[in-house]
């Protein structure tokens, strides 16, 4: 058992600083998940629920309702996918309020984001409309604009994933500079206004953005 666990240590010790950071984030998922599940499971239905338990079913049924219009047929399959991508990148991007490095500052991050996306959207698309009318979905609206489709099949999902990078190193650049050209007055007004702002505000809106963009083009693959 101290084997295992040496070995354990050893292997997240020598993973890169965003890499620890996401375990760390899909950790306190897990746990969250878990806790948050054991409430619900021993919720008296007659009471309201309150503190954190309260945000997380407002926000489950925040996205349970807006996936119903996008999805109308197929919303109960893939609400589960998608609020575990939402939630993974609105604590992955909150990541550096704990002092971790932000995973998608990573670009194998960034761009693993990207394959699960285009993994996603191809498989359900080929079980739900079956092969032969998804390759008569990529010869639409004529067989020669299949190059065009199958480009915008790969390029779609890759865009996704270095908005995600270009976003998160845009708003690190943007920091160092004003730390730069402000000295100390800066780090002050980094620590206290600018880092809120963009690791909060703007990391939920990039999370929200990220959510809708894979809801919309997984719908038109899967939706009639």
């Amino acid at each position: 058992m101290n084997d295992f666990l040496n070995a354990l240590y050893h292997f997240y010790n020598d993973l890169s600083s965003a890499i620890k950071a996401s375990v760390v984030v899909f950790i306190i998922l897990i746990i969250m998940t878990l806790v948050i599940g054991l409430r619900v499971k021993h919720l008296d239905y007659k009471k309201t629920p309150k503190g954190f338990t309260f945000l997380m079913i407002m926000l489950v049924d925040m996205i349970n309702k807006m996936m119903i219009p996008i999805f109308p047929k197929h919303h109960k399959k893939f609400q589960p996918l998608l609020l575990t991508m939402f939630m993974y990148l609105l604590f992955a991007n909150w990541a550096s309020l704990l002092g971790l490095t932000a995973p998608l500052s990573n670009l194998n991050i960034a761009l693993s984001m990207s394959i699960i996306v285009f993994v996603t959207i191809q498989v359900s698309a080929l079980i739900i409309k079956r092969p032969k009318e998804r390759a008569k979905n990529l010869l639409s609206p004529n067989p020669l604009f299949l190059p065009l489709n199958l480009i915008g099949e790969f390029s779609t999902p890759f865009s996704m994933g270095m908005r995600l990078f270009g976003n998160l190193m845009s708003g690190s650049i943007l920091a160092i500079l004003i730390y730069h050209f402000t000295s100390y007055l800066g780090i002050l007004f980094g620590a206290f206004i600018l880092h809120p702002v963009f690791d909060i505000f703007f990391g939920a809106i990039q999370a929200y953005v990220f959510l809708n963009l894979f809801s919309i083009f997984l719908a038109i693959a899967v939706e009639d």
